[in-house]
């Protein structure tokens, strides 16, 4: 009892302490569907992410492909998001951070084309879809090559480039830094370029930091993938293994609960007296367990489940005893998330 105790007060501690605010590695999704209306993402300028009425010649977003795309230590992917210029645009919401500290974005970019005069391809935004906190380019620097961009805030400000050129059709990691700081022209965007994750940010170095100019942040909360603005300007390739967070550590897709972070699921035991559960999921997950279970360790609850992306209604017996449960949801592939829940 007191091993199983132990092992519940491990898994509410480093679930409250995760640093992962969302992961995108595309795998649930259907291949060449557009990336728009799949999970939370969305060209609809209504949303947070969505960028406004469409001007490309198709006014549907790029698509979600069959495309393996990996980076060693930080994770591997059988599916990525194409970036077609002339398409939509197409963003993503997450969990606002307002703090004045870091927060990490990486993916991986596969570019098999690019312009000697870029537009800036990929935005992150605050509060409002114009409100553009940081963005990134990519430059052709000869035939075969190219190199990355990052730019803060408003189109004003000036654009720093990575000294080193890059080569088509290879996949790199790219982890941006943002840190946020409590005056107006302050925050540093940094860039780590074909980065070794399994250094650390301290055995990396540092590719291209730009503070030049005034901050357009605050509420940081959506990103977005802009092909509307070309074809002039924008590249071509492959995005995937999205992931942001407030540490380098906790980027990774290869951790133990990579799915299955702080921000995965919430459950509310509003009506667990009278036998529901709802469960708020952030990933589609099927042929997954629900257990729960008292502060004893003794199951008062155990079903099969299928979560969909929204808000789950889960029938279970009826809790009628107050007091603290712990709730268990586990995948076919084991991996679990653990939340703490109070029946009154």
């Amino acid at each position: 009892m007191k091993k199983f105790l132990l092992s519940v007060l491990v898994l509410i501690t480093s679930l409250t302490y995760s640093q992962n605010i969302f992961q995108e590695s595309f795998t649930a999704y259907n291949s060449n569907f557009q990336l728009s209306g799949q999970g939370t993402w969305t060209n609809n300028s209504s949303l947070p992410g969505g960028l406004g009425a469409c001007v490309g010649a198709v006014c549907a977003n790029a698509k979600v492909v069959d495309r393996n795309i990996s980076a060693i230590g930080y994770g591997s992917a059988a599916k990525a998001f194409s970036l077609t210029p002339d398409t939509d645009g197409c963003g993503k919401p997450f969990t606002p951070f307002t703090d004045n500290g870091d927060l990490y974005i990486g993916m991986v970019i596969n570019i098999t084309n690019a312009q000697t005069s870029p537009i800036d391809f990929f935005r992150v935004m605050s509060g409002a879809n114009l409100n553009t906190t940081f963005r990134m380019l990519v430059q052709a620097t000869s035939g075969t090559t190219f190199n990355i961009g990052i730019r803060k805030g408003d189109t004003a400000n000036p654009t720093v480039y990575t000294a080193n050129s890059y080569n088509y059709g290879t996949d790199y990691l790219l982890i941006l830094k943002y840190s946020q700081r409590s005056g107006t022209n302050d925050d540093t965007i940094t860039l780590y370029a074909n980065a070794n994750y399994s250094a650390g940010e301290s055995g990396n170095t540092v590719s291209a930091t730009n503070f030049a100019g005034n901050d357009q942040s605050g509420t940081i909360d959506r990103m977005a993938f802009r092909q509307n603005a070309g074809p002039s300007g924008m590249p071509n390739g492959f995005v995937g293994l999205i992931s942001v967070a407030r540490t380098w550590e906790t980027l990774s897709f290869n951790l133990a609960n990579s799915d299955f972070n702080k921000n995965t699921f919430s459950v509310l035991a509003n009506e667990a007296k009278n036998g529901t559960l709802t469960i708020t999921s952030e990933i589609v997950l099927a042929h997954a367990t629900l257990t729960v279970y008292d502060i004893q360790g003794r199951k008062v609850a155990h079903k099969a489940v299928d979560l969909q992306q929204s808000v789950n209604d889960i029938t279970i017996n009826p809790i009628r005893n107050a007091g603290i449960y712990i709730v268990e949801v586990t995948s076919e592939d084991n991996q679990r998330f653990t939340q703490k829940i109070i029946v009154k």
